[in-house]
């Protein structure tokens, strides 16, 4: 029998599996348990599952932002590099006409052009070229950021220190909202959701949606007390 909440449970097992190769070893066995342990407990609600994607994300972040910092400068060059020694002469030519203009593999292949211009059996060449290429440029950016292990420490105390910086900045909005019986659920609500975004299956929290919310409730809250 399945579990109740399975499809957030596979989630969470993919985005495991996708941690950034020199995600710490505890942190990747930490999530692992935590998979194991909600998978085992059918009691465990989808509430527990995203506070324990949450939690790992927060962790994996600055490693992740590190990683992709080092390798991320010439990915699209060396990713169509790959691509292209894994192509026929002809479909090679039909893509270079659509990229020389400065369009991406990736945005390409997402585009309609990508069925519009290419075969079934073209389209697969390319998919398949892609998928064996992303593993080749996964190896490449590991051993650069070994190679690079000073300034690969130095990026994760950046976005270690970041992590924390934008977790402060929740932390203050949610504080904000203490004391004010009108408003604290309201404000509970949207530092929850903005804390939702250190999961490794949602997009990271930015300084500018957090500083809209504060900036809000900041003249929310000032209104509020002019009309005591």
């Amino acid at each position: 029998m399945s579990h109740p909440f399975q499809p957030f449970l596979d989630e969470f097992k993919i985005a495991i599996e996708k941690l950034v190769p020199l995600t710490p070893k505890e942190i990747i066995e930490e999530a692992e348990q935590l998979h194991a342990e909600l998978s085992q407990n059918e009691a465990a609600t989808e509430k527990q599952i995203h506070q324990a994607v949450t939690l790992i994300g927060r962790k994996e972040f600055p490693y992740r932002k590190a990683y992709l910092e080092i390798c991320a400068g010439d990915e699209e060059q060396r990713l169509q590099k790959e691509v292209y020694e894994r192509l026929d002469e002809a479909v090679k030519k039909k893509i270079d006409d659509i990229v020389k203009h400065g369009v991406l593999i990736d945005d390409f292949v997402r585009s309609k052009l990508f069925e519009e211009k290419l075969s079934a059996d073209e389209r697969y060449q390319i998919e398949q070229a892609i998928f064996l290429s992303e593993d080749v440029l996964d190896s490449q950016c590991d051993d650069r950021a070994h190679r690079r292990n000073q300034e690969y420490e130095a990026l994760v105390k950046k976005w270690t220190d970041e992590a924390a910086r934008l977790q402060g900045l929740i932390d203050g909005l949610r504080q904000m909202g203490q004391g004010e019986a009108k408003w604290v659920a309201e404000i509970n609500t949207i530092a929850d959701r903005l804390e939702e975004g250190w999961s490794i299956v949602e997009r990271d929290p930015t300084e500018e949606e957090i500083m809209k919310e504060i900036e809000y409730w900041t003249t929310v809250l000032h209104e509020g007390e002019g009309e005591e």
